[in-house]
C-alpha cells in the first residue's frame, strides 16, 4: 500500500446536539427525544423511569411486551432484571447481618464445609458480595483454562453445582483482587436459606420485597404471567425474534433470577434511602465495603458499583441475559434515580459471538440520560430526512481513499448505497484497520519483521528485536512455542491467513504499533510496545480490531449532503457518517475522519 488517506481530526457532521435546560418539562422532552431516536432504529424496547428530588419526572414504555400477542409494554410490565438481582440479594444478606444471624466476615466454610475445603475458610461473605473471592467456580463465564459452567435450559440443583465446583481453586487470594462471579451470589442465596430456614424466594418476598412495597417482584416466579414480558433477540437488526431457548433460573438463583418492574425497583431504591428495608448504617456499608475493579477507579460494593459520570458519583448495577437488559442507578448528590428495563438484546450473549453491543441500555442510553439531567451536551442518533418530491437523476461516483481503497456512491431514485472497492479485501466498516499507517520508522520496521515472522512461522533473528526481558521470551523454545501455538489457534478459528498491515502507530518515545492479521473469516489485532531503541518490550492482543465482510451498505440521508450508515444492523459494527462536498467524501466514525477524493465527477 503506497498512498494513504488523509486523516483529519473529527468534526461535527450535523450531530443533533444541544445544551439542556434543567426544567422538568424540558428534561422530559429531551429524554423522550433521545429514547425515540433509539426506538427509530429498533435499538430499544422496554420501560424507563427517572426521578429527581423524590419525584418521578419521566416514566414511559416503548415497544412490545409480546409481539406475537400484540401486547405492548406498559408501566406494570414485568421484566427479567438479570444481575440487578445481586443488589437485592445483597440487601437480603444485610438483613441477616442486622438480625445478628451472621457477619460479613463469616467464612463460607461455616455453611459449605465440603466446598473448596482447602480455601473456603479464607473466603468470607463480604468477598462473595464484592466479587473479591478469587474462586474459579463460576456460572455464565469461563476463564482461559475452561473453569466455569455455562447455564442451560435444564434445571440443576444446588447440590449438583456444589459437587461440580467442590474442587475448584483460587485465581487469587481472597480479598486481594477483583473478578466478577455469578456463582458467588448463588452461594449467597443458599446462605440466606440455611440461616433463615426459608427458601430464598420466601425470604426475599417477606423480608425485602414486602417491606419495600415491591408488589410485582419475585424470584423465578411466573405468577404475574399476564404482565410478564417475553424476551427477544435481534435488537436493532432486520428481524426480531422471540427467544425460545430459555435458561432455567435454578442456575442463577440470587445472581440473576428475579423478575420486577421499574416502579418496584424505584420503590426499592427509595426504601434504601429512607431506612425502610435496612438501617442507614447498613445501607452505607453496601457502598463503602468496596474492592477496586481495576478500571478507571470503579469500585465494586456489596451488590453495587460505585463509579462517576460527568464528575458526579454514580452508584448502580446493570444486568444482561438473553433477551433482557437492565440498569438501576442513582446520582446520590443530585437525588436522581434512573431505572431502565428492556426485553430485547441483539443476540444471545451466552451462546452467540457478536462484535457489537448486545444492548444500548448500559453505557449509551443511560450515559446520555445522565448528561441530559446534568445539563451537558448530548448527541442523538440522527433522524432521516424525507426525500424531496423532485427526484434528481440517478448517478454513480467513485471516491479514492488511497491507491488500494475506493468507495463507490450510487444514487438510484431516492435510495443511496456505498460500495467498498479496490485491490485489498476490506469493508467500509474496517478501513481504519485495513489501511497502512503512513509513519515509516524504526518502530514500524521492527513491527514488520515481527509480522513477517509470525505469518511465515520463521522466527530466525526475531530475538534480536526484543529488549533484554523480551529476549528471554523470544529466544527460548518455550516462548516460541507459545507464539506458534497462538498462530495455530488463529488458523483453526479464523481460517486461511491472507495478509497483514500496520494500521496505527501511536506514542512518543515508546510506540504502540498496531498490526492487523487478515484471515479468511476473522481479522486478528496485535499490538507491539516498542522502546526508543526500536526493541520490542511487550505485546498483547488488540481487541479494537473488528471483522466485516460487508462490501455494500445502505445510506440513510440525514441532510442534503450527509448520510448515516447503520453499523449495528450490519453485524454490530460502528455507526458511520459520510459528508459530501463538490470534490470529496469524508467518512467518519465520530472520532476520526477519512477523506476520499472524487475521481469521476
Amino acid at each position: 500500500m503506497k498512498k494513504v488517506a488523509v486523516v483529519l481530526i473529527a468534526f461535527a457532521l450535523g450531530f443533533n446536539s444541544f445544551a439542556q435546560s434543567t426544567s422538568d418539562k424540558v428534561l422530559k422532552k429531551n429524554i423522550n427525544e433521545l429514547i425515540e431516536s433509539y426506538t427509530h432504529y429498533n435499538r430499544f424496547i422496554g420501560n424507563v423511569l427517572i426521578s429527581k428530588d423524590n419525584k418521578i419526572i419521566y416514566q414511559k414504555s416503548f415497544g412490545y411486551a409480546d409481539f406475537e400477542e400484540n401486547r405492548k409494554n406498559n408501566a406494570k410490565s414485568i421484566f427479567g432484571i438479570a444481575s440487578l438481582s445481586k443488589s437485592l440479594t445483597a440487601v437480603g444478606i444485610m438483613k441477616l447481618v442486622e438480625n445478628g444471624e451472621l457477619t460479613l466476615e463469616t467464612p463460607i466454610s461455616s455453611y459449605f464445609p465440603d466446598f473448596m475445603p482447602e480455601f473456603s475458610n479464607r473466603i468470607t461473605i463480604q468477598h462473595l458480595l464484592n466479587n473479591s473471592s478469587g474462586i474459579q467456580a463460576n456460572i455464565g463465564r469461563t476463564d482461559d483454562s475452561g473453569n466455569g459452567l455455562m447455564p442451560t435450559g435444564k434445571a440443576i440443583t444446588f447440590d449438583k453445582l456444589l459437587e461440580e465446583f467442590k474442587d475448584s481453586k483460587l485465581n487469587f487470594e481472597p480479598g486481594s483482587g477483583y473478578e466478577y462471579n455469578n456463582f458467588g451470589y448463588v452461594l449467597l442465596a443458599h446462605i440466606i436459606e440455611k440461616v433463615s430456614g426459608q427458601s430464598y424466594a420466601e425470604f426475599m418476598g417477606q423480608s425485602v420485597f414486602k417491606l419495600a412495597n415491591m408488589k410485582n417482584t419475585a424470584s423465578a416466579s411466573f405468577k404475574f404471567v399476564d404482565q410478564k414480558t417475553q424476551p427477544y433477540l435481534g435488537l436493532g437488526m432486520n428481524k426480531i425474534e422471540r427467544l425460545n431457548d430459555h435458561l432455567d433460573p435454578s442456575w442463577l438463583t440470587g445472581a440473576a433470577d428475579i423478575n420486577s418492574t421499574t416502579i418496584d425497583l424505584y420503590n426499592f431504591m427509595q426504601a434504601l434511602d429512607n431506612g425502610i428495608v435496612l438501617k442507614p448504617a447498613s445501607v452505607s456499608e453496601l457502598y463503602s465495603r468496596t474492592k477496586d475493579m481495576g478500571v478507571n477507579g470503579m469500585l465494586s460494593g456489596l451488590g453495587w458499583v460505585i463509579d462517576h459520570k460527568e464528575g458526579e458519583k454514580w452508584i448502580y448495577n446493570n444486568g444482561l441475559l438473553p433477551g433482557y437488559a437492565s440498569v438501576m442507578g442513582s446520582l446520590p448528590e443530585k437525588n436522581i434515580k434512573i431505572i431502565i428495563l428492556s426485553n430485547a438484546t441483539s443476540v444471545n450473549p451466552i451462546a452467540d459471538d457478536f462484535q457489537g453491543k448486545n444492548s444500548f441500555v448500559e453505557g449509551e442510553i443511560t450515559d446520555k440520560i445522565i448528561s441530559i439531567l446534568l445539563d451537558k451536551k448530548v448527541e442523538f442518533l440522527p433522524s432521516p430526512i424525507k426525500p424531496k418530491s423532485s427526484v434528481t437523476a440517478n448517478s454513480t461516483k467513485t471516491y479514492q481513499l488511497d491507491s488500494e481503497h475506493s468507495l463507490v456512491l450510487t444514487k438510484n431514485g431516492n435510495s443511496y448505497s456505498l460500495d467498498a472497492t479496490g485491490i485489498a479485501p476490506w469493508s467500509v466498516f474496517t478501513y481504519a484497520f485495513s489501511r497502512n499507517a503512513k509513519e515509516n520508522n524504526g518502530a514500524s520496521e521492527t513491527a514488520l519483521f515481527f509480522a513477517n515472522a509470525m505469518s511465515s512461522q520463521n522466527f530466525e533473528g526475531l530475538v534480536n528485536y526484543g529488549n533484554d526481558q523480551m529476549q528471554g521470551f523470544l529466544g527460548t523454545e518455550e516462548g516460541l512455542a507459545q507464539l506458534k501455538g497462538m498462530w495455530s489457534n488463529f488458523l483453526e478459528h479464523a481460517g486461511k491467513f491472507i495478509s497483514y498491515n500496520i494500521y496505527k502507530i501511536e506514542g512518543d518515545e515508546v510506540k504502540n504499533v498496531h498490526i492487523r492479521f487478515h484471515f479468511e473469516s476473522v481479522d486478528v489485532g496485535f499490538v507491539l510496545s516498542i522502546n526508543p531503541s526500536n526493541k520490542i518490550q511487550g505485546m498483547f492482543m488488540d481487541d479494537d480490531v473488528k471483522t466485516s465482510h460487508i462490501n455494500s451498505v445502505k445510506l440513510v440521508p440525514i441532510s442534503e449532503n450527509e448520510f448515516f450508515i447503520n453499523g449495528h444492523q450490519n453485524g454490530g459494527m460502528q455507526d458511520l457518517k459520510i459528508k459530501l462536498t463538490d470534490t470529496d467524501l469524508i467518512l467518519t466514525d465520530g472520532s476520526i475522519n477519512f477523506k476520499a477524493e472524487v475521481i469521476n465527477p
